[in-house]
C-alpha cells in the first residue's frame, strides 16, 4: 500500500475525521484492549497508528513499558509525536507496516484498527505481523464487521465507499472474510462482534469529512455525475443537524486475537 494510494488521505480534513472516528470508537476498542491484552506488556506496537488516538488509547488502557507507534505518513507520524508530547515510554516510527524495521520485534502486544481494510492481501499481512510477537504475545484486530442504516443519506455514501474501495482491491466490511478465511487459522485464538450505535449525526459528521477526502478521486468522478456527489454531500450534510435519536446506524466491529 504505496502512501500517495491510501483512499482517506492525510489531510488536516483526515486528521480531523479521524479525531470524530478516536472519540466514537474508543470505548469499544478500550474493552477489547483490557479483555485479550496483558497489562504493563513490556512492548505493545500500534500498527497504521494515523494521528495517534489509538496510540494514546493503547499507552493509557495497557500501560506498556514501552510503545512504538507506526505509520507510513509523513504528517501522521508528526501528528502522533506531538499527541504523546514527552512521554519517553512512546516512540514514533515512520515506516510502511508490510516492511517493518527489525526493531519491531518480540512484541507482546501488536494492535490495529482498521487497517486490514486498505491492504490487497491482509491475510499474507497477519502472517507477516505474527512473527513479529514475542512467546505468548497477541495480535488484536478490530476491523468493520457490518453498518447498518436506513437513513437514506447514510446508506448511498455507505454504497460510494464500498465501490471506491473496491475499485481499488479493497472491502469496507472485511469482517466477514477475515473470520471466514482466518477460522482455519492455527494462531487464532478468538472472533468476534462487538456492535455499538452512535448518533447518525455523529456518523453523517465522519462520513462527510471523509467523503471530503476521497470524492474527487479519478474512479469515483469517472462513474458519477458531480451532480450526484453533490446530492450525497448535501445529504450528510442534512442528516448531520438532525436530532441524534433519527435513523440510528449500528456498527459491528469484528475483534481477532491471534498468538503463535
Amino acid at each position: 500500500m504505496p502512501q500517495d494510494d491510501y483512499t482517506f488521505g492525510d489531510s488536516d480534513l483526515a486528521e480531523r475525521r479521524l479525531e470524530l472516528l478516536g472519540t466514537t470508537f474508543q470505548d469499544t476498542t478500550r474493552d477489547f484492549l483490557r479483555a485479550q491484552a496483558p497489562t504493563e506488556p513490556a512492548l505493545a506496537v500500534d500498527l497504521g497508528c494515523g494521528p495517534g488516538h489509538t496510540t494514546v488509547l493503547l499507552r493509557d488502557t495497557l500501560r506498556p513499558q514501552h510503545t512504538l507507534a507506526v505509520d507510513f505518513s509523513e504528517a501522521y507520524v508528526a501528528a502522533t509525536a506531538a499527541r504523546v508530547g514527552d512521554d519517553a515510554t512512546v516512540e514514533v516510527l515512520e515506516a510502511d507496516a508490510l516492511e517493518l524495521p527489525e526493531r519491531v520485534a518480540d512484541a507482546e502486544v501488536i494492535f490495529l484498527r482498521m487497517l486490514l481494510t486498505h491492504l490487497r492481501d491482509p491475510l499474507g499481512a497477519v502472517d507477516l505481523w505474527l512473527e513479529r510477537l514475542a512467546p505468548g504475545g497477541v495480535l488484536l484486530i478490530e476491523e468493520v464487521e457490518s453498518i447498518e442504516t436506513e437513513e437514506p443519506a447514510l446508506a448511498r455514501y455507505l454504497a460510494l465507499q464500498r465501490e471506491m474501495l473496491e475499485a481499488n482491491g479493497n472491502r469496507l466490511e472485511i469482517g466477514p472474510r477475515l473470520d471466514a478465511e482466518l477460522g482455519p487459522h492455527p494462531s487464532l485464538r478468538s472472533s468476534e462482534v462487538a456492535t455499538f450505535q452512535p448518533g447518525a449525526g455523529v456518523a453523517a459528521r465522519m462520513f462527510g469529512m471523509n467523503f471530503g477526502t476521497w470524492r474527487d478521486r479519478r474512479e469515483v468522478v469517472e462513474a458519477h455525475e458531480t451532480s450526484e456527489l453533490d446530492g450525497v454531500a448535501k445529504g450528510l450534510g442534512r442528516v448531520a443537524t438532525a436530532p441524534e435519536d433519527s435513523a440510528p446506524i449500528i456498527w459491528g466491529m469484528r475483534q481477532l486475537v491471534l498468538a503463535p
